[in-house]
């Protein structure tokens, strides 16, 4: 059918969702928690440098994302019927690039907080525009046409629409690519500012 469900819409959506916060909440909790028991003043004596532990934080995220992914989209496919018309080495790469640009966002959060209660609002403040604006339970284009730059900057629309495109319409890499670029600089951009604020204490 060339109509698209709202569950075929949601999915993705929610989809997009649950890479961002276990992204960004497994990775900020971890540092402040490492920080909090000290464990990351006793690596200020190791050999093992910033850019290292940091990679280290974002590279264990990346273990967990093929089971957020399957799990979910298998479920969608198999109970509500939801079409999965795109690769799967496509909508790994676009999940893949997303995990990355959360966890940097993540690091950059937890690079100086040294409470939870600290942590638990910056996290908050920084993914709640997220969750209204970009478009997980309702289309971006609801709202006014002055937002748009914002809204198509922010990294969860740029992944929320790949993955809809990649799942729903079949979508190759080269029509994702602008929202991959986005996507990236979100990677690259936070990771090297959170590289020159981290602190071990």
């Amino acid at each position: 059918s060339s109509d698209v469900c709202s569950s075929d819409l949601l999915v993705p959506g929610i989809l997009g969702m649950n890479i961002m916060s276990t992204g960004m909440w497994g990775i900020g909790f971890s540092i402040v928690q490492a920080r909090l028991r000290k464990i990351l003043k006793r690596l200020v004596a190791s050999p093992m440098r910033r850019w290292q532990y940091l990679l280290a934080q974002v590279l264990a995220r990346i273990v967990f994302l093929a089971p957020e992914i399957i799990i979910p989209l298998g479920f969608a496919a198999l109970v509500l019927g939801v079409p999965i018309h795109g690769s799967v080495a496509t909508i790994a790469l676009v999940a893949l690039v997303g995990c990355l640009s959360f966890t940097a966002v993540g690091l950059l959060a937890g690079s100086r907080a040294r409470t939870i209660e600290a942590i638990s609002g910056i996290l908050n403040l920084t993914m709640l525009p997220m969750w209204v604006l970009s478009g997980v339970f309702f289309s971006t284009a609801n709202f006014p046409s002055a937002l748009q730059p914002v809204i198509q900057g922010l990294p969860l629309t740029a992944l929320n629409d790949a993955l809809r495109a990649v799942i729903l319409e079949g979508a190759t890499v080269r029509a994702v690519s602008g929202e991959l670029l986005i996507l990236a600089a979100w990677g690259i951009a936070p990771f090297l500012i959170a590289l020159k604020l981290f602190r071990w204490t």
